[in-house]
């Protein structure tokens, strides 16, 4: 089914974060320093440590939270993960050439943009390899895709997966998706978000999981005399397992089968997706990147606004529980990690990014209209 829909061979893999790891062991050696996005999910700054890997944090652009690719500083970088964050297209054409220029290999991470294509080419082809998530597209919790083009690769991935997958609760895998789907589609979002809070389950403890720094650094210290890579993402179980505790679990053909099932969701909702683009695109609110690019079935749409936070309460208060904000930036996040250049751009762009499901686009744009929600201004202006 993938291969259909990307036009080149797939491995099945348990998740994005476990499929964007392969590749990284497989392309890149220990040391090599790879570009990401700051404003990017904290799971793939993790995946990189994990993979033996230093991290170079990228500048990014105020209008999409992407890769600025002009501004980068290219020297002694090995590769680049792409963003295409919330599915807007990262600069590709421009990150290729510039890429091809200076030896670097690119990583497409696709897991936010498998419905959005760039010049009629899915997101996920433009590298030596590509990641597309169906826990977040399908909302499966679970399962993904790792592509390549050379079939060679993709034996020496899928023999390096059969390694390190673990058994797993197969039953829970099919369940917990299938309730989060119940609750999606009938509207109970509001009463059990609140009970959830009153008792204690759901704590509101900022956006990104606690750092722990000091403990990172020693389990990725005991990581350098390890000699088996399976030890070491033990090790790493805390921050390797965001949201996610199956990550690497051997998929049997329960959740197999689920997870096919799920493919005809994400094609029923493409033109929905759509439309709620294009109505969020006209309004105040609508970030730069989205209000100039053409429309794409985006997995979110960014929005930026003053206050960011206390709107996400409000809307919490109404129902609406906004995910995918990753605040603060990586820059600020760890300290082991150098900043990067101009960090102020994606310290504006996390800070006031509200990203919003276009599937609830005509019922959040009523409700921002009615809690009198001011769009942030951008710093360029």
């Amino acid at each position: 089914m993938m291969r259909d829909r990307v036009g080149q061979d797939c491995l099945h893999v348990p998740s994005g974060r476990f499929g964007l790891y392969l590749a990284l062991r497989h392309w890149f050696k220990p040391g090599d320093r790879v570009l990401l996005a700051p404003t990017n999910c904290e799971i793939v700054l993790f995946m990189v440590l994990a993979a033996g890997l230093t991290p170079v944090l990228a500048p990014v652009s105020w209008r999409d939270g992407n890769i600025d690719v002009p501004a980068v500083d290219w020297a002694g970088v090995s590769g680049v993960l792409t963003t295409h964050l919330y599915g807007q297209p990262d600069r590709i054409a421009e990150l290729r050439q510039t890429c091809s220029r200076h030896g670097v290999t690119i990583i497409d991470d696709a897991a936010h943009a498998m419905l959005t294509t760039i010049g009629g080419r899915p997101a996920g082809t433009f590298g030596a390899a590509g990641v597309y998530s169906l826990a977040k597209h399908g909302r499966a919790m679970s399962g993904a895709f790792l592509t390549c083009a050379d079939p060679a690769d993709l034996r020496a991935l899928a023999e390096a997966r059969d390694e390190l997958l673990v058994p797993g609760r197969q039953l829970a895998a099919v369940v917990r998706p299938v309730i989060r789907e119940t609750i999606y589609r009938t509207g109970l979002v509001r009463p059990i978000w609140h009970a959830l809070k009153r008792l204690g389950l759901v704590k509101w403890t900022g956006h990104r999981l606690p750092s722990r720094e000091d403990e990172l650094r020693a389990a990725l210290a005991a990581g350098d005399a390890r000699a088996r890579a399976g030890e070491l993402l033990s090790a790493l179980d805390y921050w390797l397992s965001i949201d996610q505790a199956d990550w690497r679990m051997r998929h049997g053909s329960l959740v197999r089968r689920y997870q096919d099932s799920r493919f005809r969701v994400i094609d029923r909702e493409k033109e929905p997706r759509l439309a709620g683009v294009r109505l969020l695109r006209d309004t105040p609110w609508a970030a730069e990147g989205v209000r100039h690019a053409e429309p794409q079935p985006l997995l979110r749409v960014p929005l930026v606004v003053e206050d960011r936070d206390a709107v996400v309460t409000r809307l919490e208060q109404r129902g609406i529980v906004p995910g995918f904000v990753y605040d603060p930036p990586l820059n600020d996040y760890l300290r082991l990690v150098p900043a990067g250049p101009n960090p102020e751009a994606a310290r504006w762009w996390t800070s006031h990014v509200l990203p919003v499901d276009p599937l609830r686009a005509r019922p959040i744009a009523g409700l921002l209209a009615e809690l009198g929600v001011r769009p942030a201004v951008p710093p360029a202006l």
